[in-house]
């Protein structure tokens, strides 16, 4: 047994398995290997350009999309996407945490992922449902991990592709969990955090990713490679977004001021991706087996700053104590040796003690048991005005759009709810009989571009499966291959020849047979829309007949104007269902020749002919035909019954009253769009029966529907009322600052509100400022004022208080004990001064030359040469004047 625990998040399955090496997994349909069209890895540094090339799919690939068919606009609308994820985790994470402190972790980090999912600024509800918890204790046949990236990720996804639940359930995604130092291009340690395919997700061999183990921020490097899972490429790269830090989808993960968040571009990409056949995996809702919850603490509770700076910089890293004045819910700063600290810009995990009674929710650091800032739910713009049409005839595509930015989500607030696009039909008018079809111009847009080094001159091709059918598939005339020239037809492009049903961003999408986008309206028998059956008669038959084997025989006449048609075996034989003129001439099955099952345009209207193996023949069409036609029967044996039935208008007797009614057009003028100022009113055609009674539209000439569209409509004068612009920051990030915001007073005379003077706004101003970040901040040491120097000049000694407090909003300063401030390095209290040089006295020193002889007269004199010298000493005697008989002496 590899199965040790049985858990689930709230409503969801969860599997905790170790697999030991003997485990065998389930074989996959497909044993050679994947590819996928692009790969990104997430760098510290510079990122590689992902590679080019043709996308295969293998067959097996999206075996659940033909199961769910339901509209991706309606999924949408309700945002309900489960992410069904498997996690994996290799034998040397394991190693690194222990088997008993494992489950906690990754439940930890994968708690955090799903709350970066559910952000507001994603634009949807992403439930990221934890299905499978695997932790392989030993190595497993086909698995092999390294440090290579991209070979461990293929090895990877291979592998978990055979997997599979107890009752044969298949995750949608699936992660790798590795305590390998990971390289995207050679088996050694680089600065690759994780790797992931694009547009993988749902895909059984591509919906998977590789992430290294770096501490709690692991969870936002899994983010980041299921957001290229989704099919987000980089912010900055080949779109308008810019490479800013706090941005998940950045090429460089760093938060800013501690909160991460999602681009306008990685929205975009998660939109389009979720309005692809590709993600149906994701609407279907995880089976709940029984409950589970996640760790109730905060991920900063359970694993504290020093452990997760030895999670980022090793066992000997702990938390900076030094003065940097940094604030660790915005980033981390850890110190390993020296009088140095450093940090990854990555912020302390929610929960995270970041002073005396204090932690970090939200990127900031607030009382403890306060939840942070409050969230800021987002709100819609103004919808935009109606885009173009994509079609100027035929029944094309116009939408407007609306942004949640007033104001964006913030600080876990929840995105807008609704959708953010709204689309309706326009130019429904038939094309000229001239036309070429809509689709048939897409495909001769690439003539004139190299396919594989040659032009060819494509044209439509169709037969394709229902899920490709938005997909535009375009053969080259001449030669038999045909390919997908772009994974999208435009907007408003019909799904099929014989269907009203039009393709939206590559999906597609109902229309009824009232030219509404979604609607349920479908014509009746007679092909009327909403109709009761009332206008026409429907015709019966069978036919039972036995004949001679190999001959053709007459079955039934059906006439022109006919609809619904609708020809079939009662029961499964060997012959065949054969379609002539009155001319003999043969539309299906004719002339001892027996056609393919498939889709036949005769008579004015497209035949579907089914000729399963196993059910009975059928032959249908909704009409109306424009001629005769003749239903044979190619007899291959007995003749087990074909029935037919099929609708014809009523025809009145000469004996009633032929009443002619007249239908005629009209133009309806709704009220405006708006109650005062300046609107619009969109103007919509109606079908009258005499002028009097509103009937469906089908009923009139379509060749004389009036054109509608908007019109300009002038209401009273809205009442002026104050407009408030957005607050500012605060001042202060705690102790009581002030935010400002704009107040105006606004009127909509016209279509924008224009500002106008305050006093016409009747009700008092909104105020324009207001105190933020009351609480008490966080004990800090308060440093007092230098006394002056101990000495006047030279090296002195100078002194100053310092105490612990804490300031709050009332400006009162509380002194705590010194050990409140423990978390910060406690300033010097005392320190040298260096005042000006001290004035050094110049000493002299007399010093005594030898005496020198100087006759003047009879007497002899002798002079004493004297030189200055460093010395205290007095001055000598003065020279004495000696006789000349006297010999001269030396002063000693």
């Amino acid at each position: 047994m590899y199965l040790t625990t049985v858990v689930a998040s709230p409503g969801h399955v969860m599997l905790v398995a170790t697999f030991p090496a003997s485990f065998q997994q389930v074989k996959s349909m497909r044993e050679s290997g994947f590819c996928y069209l692009n790969i990104f890895c997430l760098l510290v540094a510079d990122m590689p350009q992902p590679p080019g090339g043709d996308t295969y799919i293998l067959p097996d690939e999206y075996n659940l999309l033909m199961r769910n068919k339901r509209s991706l606009l309606k999924a949408h609308k309700t945002k309900e996407f489960n992410v069904e994820t498997l996690v994996v985790v290799d034998k040397k994470m394991m190693q690194n945490h222990g088997y008993e402190n494992i489950t906690t972790y990754v439940l930890t980090v994968l708690n955090m992922v799903s709350a970066l999912f559910r952000d507001g600024t994603i634009g949807g509800n992403i439930n990221i449902a934890v299905v499978g918890l695997i932790l392989l204790e030993e190595e497993q046949p086909g698995l092999v991990i390294n440090h290579h990236a991209d070979h461990t990720l293929s090895s990877f996804c291979q592998w978990q592709s055979g997997l599979m639940g107890k009752d044969g359930s298949r995750h949608d995604h699936a992660i790798l969990l590795t305590g390998f130092d990971i390289c995207s291009w050679k088996n050694e340690p680089c600065d690759t955090l994780g790797f992931a395919p694009i547009s993988g997700m749902c895909s059984k061999y591509r919906s998977c990713t590789i992430n290294e183990d770096t501490g709690l921020g692991l969870a936002f490097t899994i983010a980041h490679e299921s957001g290229h899972n989704f099919g987000m490429v980089h912010d900055g790269e080949g779109n308008i977004c810019k490479k800013s830090e706090g941005n998940i989808m950045s090429p460089t993960l760093a938060g800013h001021n501690g909160v991460f968040s999602w681009s306008a571009c990685s929205r975009q990409y998660l939109y389009t991706f979720l309005s692809s056949p590709q993600s149906l995996c994701l609407v279907d809702q995880p089976k709940p087996v029984q409950e589970y919850k996640y760790p109730e603490k905060l991920p900063g509770e359970l694993y504290d700053a020093t452990i997760q700076c030895k999670w980022q910089f090793g066992e000997k890293a702990k938390l900076c104590m030094m003065d940097f004045k940094k604030d660790i819910c915005k980033a981390l700063w850890c110190h390993r040796v020296g009088r140095k600290c450093e940090t990854k810009f990555m912020p302390a995990a929610e929960g995270s003690i970041c002073g005396y009674d204090m932690w970090c929710r939200g990127g900031q650091c607030v009382k403890y048991g306060d939840e942070g800032p409050k969230p800021i739910h987002g709100h819609w713009s103004e919808w935009s005005s109606w885009s173009s049409c994509s079609r100027t005839c035929g029944g094309g595509i116009s939408h407007r759009e609306r942004n949640c930015s007033n104001p964006r989500p913030s600080h876990r607030g929840k995105f807008c709810e609704g959708s953010s696009r709204m689309l309706k039909l326009c130019n429904i008018q038939k094309c000229p009989l001239n036309n070429i079809s809509f689709r048939a111009a897409q495909c001769a847009e690439f003539n004139s571009k190299r396919f594989r080094g040659w032009h060819y001159k494509w044209k439509p091709y169709t037969q394709v499966e229902e899920q490709y059918l938005c997909k535009l598939y375009c053969i080259a005339e001449g030669f038999d291959f045909f390919f997908s020239l772009s994974n999208k037809v435009k907007d408003g492009t019909p799904c099929s020849e014989d269907s009203r049903n039009v393709c939206i961003d590559g999906i597609c999408e109902v229309v009824g047979c009232d030219h509404v986008l979604g609607s349920s309206a479908v014509e009746d028998a007679c092909g009327v829309c909403k109709g009761d059956n009332s206008s026409c008669r429907i015709y019966k038959g069978q036919y039972t007949k036995q004949h001679s084997t190999n001959q053709y025989y007459n079955l039934v006449t059906i006439p022109a104007g006919a609809r619904s048609i609708n020809v079939y075996e009662m029961n499964v034989s060997n012959s065949y269902i054969a379609v002539r003129t009155s001319s003999k001439k043969y539309h299906l099955n004719g002339y001892w020749t027996v056609d393919w099952p498939g889709k036949y345009k005769f008579a004015g209207t497209l035949f579907v002919y089914r000729r399963p193996y196993n059910n009975p023949e059928t032959l249908s069409a909704s009409g109306p035909t424009n001629e005769s036609i003749i239903i044979e029967l190619l007899s291959q044996g007995k003749n087990l019954g074909i029935a037919w039935e099929y609708s014809l208008p009523k025809v009145e007797t000469k004996r009633t009253h032929i009443l002619k009614h007249n239908y005629t057009w009209a133009i309806i003028h709704p009220k405006c769009s708006v109650s005062c100022g300046a609107g619009q009113i969109v103007t919509k055609e109606t079908c009258y029966k005499d002028f009097q009674v509103q009937v469906d539209t089908s009923l009139c000439d379509p060749k004389s529907r009036p054109a509608t569209g908007t019109i300009p409509c002038k209401m009273p004068a809205c009442p002026p009322s104050w407009s408030v612009g957005n607050w500012s920051g605060c001042s202060l990030t705690c102790g009581g600052g002030e935010r400002f915001r704009d107040v105006h007073c606004m009127q909509r005379i016209q279509y924008e509100p224009e500002r106008v003077s305050d006093s016409l706004c009747q009700i008092p101003a909104p105020v324009t400022r207001e105190l933020c970040n009351t609480q008490r901040c966080p004990p800090t040491w308060s440093t007092g004022p230098w006394s002056e120097c101990s000495r006047t000049c030279g090296k002195g000694w100078r002194k100053r208080t310092i105490l612990c407090k804490s300031f709050s909003s009332s400006r009162w300063n509380q002194i705590l004990p010194d050990v409140a401030c423990a978390a910060e390095l406690k300033p010097k209290m005392q320190e040298t001064c260096l005042m000006k040089r001290c004035y050094k006295n110049k000493k002299l020193q007399w010093f005594v030359s030898a005496w020198t002889e100087q006759i003047v007269g009879q007497d002899i004199h002798v002079q004493l040469n004297l030189h200055e010298q460093w010395a205290d000493s007095p001055l000598p005697p003065t020279p004495v004047r000696l006789p000349r008989h006297k010999a001269w002496g030396q002063l000693i």
